[in-house]
């Protein structure tokens, strides 16, 4: 009978590994969260579930030390609808998804008004946690089809538990998007993937199903968080590979289909996208009454109320944010932005043919085949997206928010997990890193998570 083993669990059950992970994770947070000091430094979320009380003040459920910051417009929006113009900056698909897990909460009978709610996003964002975590392993297996099943199960374990201790922290067990719209992303991707190894397989029929479904979860993650936007850029991408092919004359036919098929799913996923902001053009643009003026973002070139809000009421725009007072913020979120920009260069410059340059201690010739055919235009598609991301909340986005979002883009766990496991060396500031600067960033992720974790409970920034 052979030996049992901590590491032969992994290998065999990688899913209760990353599930067993992923709850000490989670306890661990949540101790920090009771921890903190109650109502903390704002009292917003103490007056509006004593406002929805019916006069009747009682202790706040313990679940409510997560409604902090955005939560507290997620699970009012939830509660009674949008009501605000500035309402419309949030997600709408999540306070959707947040509107219907509550009715189901709610019918147990027990809770308060706007609990139902809360207690809903805390179930919403650990679930989507651990599927996101779950896909990402998938996502991380598909990708490194070519290599061997132990270093496909290293890299995917990796970059799965990675995505759990996500600097987002606390972001993804409170009432946000952020969890939800990684599992989407995620399997947008994983889909994505797919529809490439049945191109090779030379199954046209399920290669255009799985192209058309990705679309369609794309639009879904489109509609949590705005920056799934970026997603469509992989419709783009591939349809410019298309039309140089097509540029070609050989296999038109063929090609003219797979062409046909990326653009649906590039318009599938943009018209989810774009429902929500039709359902506020009539409300404030068309069905309006007679003593309602029109709104004036309804005379935009591109009349988005999202876009609109953003600006007016947040000021989000090019270097609105550069000023002296938001200093420290753009130094919480140097770290991330580092991060984030070297591995998209790094990988995006990885050679096509696959022979990527390593330094690992097996090996004598200091190189390492990394085959992701067919996928290495994925990959390096994914990378020019994480890109634009992190220079968006460079110079447009408030800054601190690249921690959060960066948890829904996995080309940073990839090369992260690249560093850890084949001790990758990194060129940075004039000197080589190896592993070193892989356990650097590890402990910077714990450390940033748990900080964070308690300041956010205590109602305190970064947000």
């Amino acid at each position: 009978m052979p030996k049992w083993s901590p590491w032969t669990l992994t290998r065999t059950h990688p899913n209760v590994s990353l599930v067993f992970g992923f709850t000490l994770w989670k306890v661990l947070l949540l101790a920090i969260t009771l921890a903190s000091p109650t109502p903390g430094y704002d009292t917003s979320t103490t007056l509006l579930m004593r406002e929805h009380g019916e006069g009747v003040i009682k202790p706040l459920s313990w679940w409510n030390n997560f409604v902090r910051w955005d939560a507290i417009y997620f699970i009012q929006i939830a509660h009674r609808g949008v009501v605000f113009e500035q309402e419309w900056a949030f997600g709408w698909g999540f306070a959707k998804l947040l509107t219907l897990v509550g009715r189901v909460v709610e019918r147990t009978g027990t809770l308060r008004p706007l609990d139902a709610e809360a207690l809903a996003g805390l179930l919403l964002s650990h679930g989507f946690h651990l599927l996101s975590c779950l896909m990402l392993y998938q996502l991380t297996w598909t990708i490194y089809a070519n290599m061997s099943d132990f270093t496909r199960h290293n890299s995917a374990l990796i970059a799965a538990g990675l995505h759990i201790i996500s600097p987002a922290g606390m972001f993804l067990s409170a009432p946000y998007a952020e969890s939800s719209f990684s599992f989407f992303n995620f399997t947008g991707f994983y889909l994505y993937a797919r529809s490439f190894d049945a191109h090779f397989r030379g199954r046209a029929g399920k290669r255009d199903a799985l192209v058309v479904m990705s679309g369609l979860v794309f639009g879904i993650a489109a509609t949590l968080r705005g920056n799934g936007l970026l997603s469509g850029f992989l419709y783009f991408f591939e349809a410019l590979r298309e039309l140089r092919q097509l540029l070609l004359f050989t296999d038109i036919r063929r090609k003219l289909r797979r062409l046909g098929f990326v653009v649906i799913g590039g318009s599938l996923m943009g018209m989810c996208a774009v429902f929500p902001q039709c359902l506020a053009y009539l409300d404030y643009c068309v069905n309006i009454g007679g003593t309602e003026r029109r709104r004036s973002w309804c005379s935009h070139r591109i009349p988005s109320i999202y876009a609109w809000v953003q600006s007016h009421y947040w000021h989000v725009g090019i270097l609105e944010y550069w000023t002296l007072s938001n200093l420290p913020l753009f130094a919480l979120a140097a770290p991330m932005l580092l991060i984030m920009i070297v591995s998209s260069l790094e990988v995006w410059t990885w050679n096509p043919k696959t022979k990527v340059e390593r330094t690992v201690t097996k090996q004598h010739d200091g190189s390492m085949d990394v085959d992701l055919f067919p996928y290495q235009g994925i990959v390096q598609d994914l990378a020019i997206m994480q890109m634009i991301l992190a220079v968006l909340a460079l110079t447009t986005y408030h800054v601190q928010i690249i921690t959060r979002l960066s948890s829904g883009y996995p080309v940073w766990y990839w090369w992260l997990g690249c560093m850890i496991t084949d001790n990758r060396p990194l060129h940075l500031l004039g000197r080589r890193w190896k592993r070193k600067m892989a356990r650097l960033i590890v402990r910077w992720m714990v450390v940033y998570a748990l900080i964070q974790g308690g300041l956010f409970a205590s109602f305190l920034p970064p947000a």
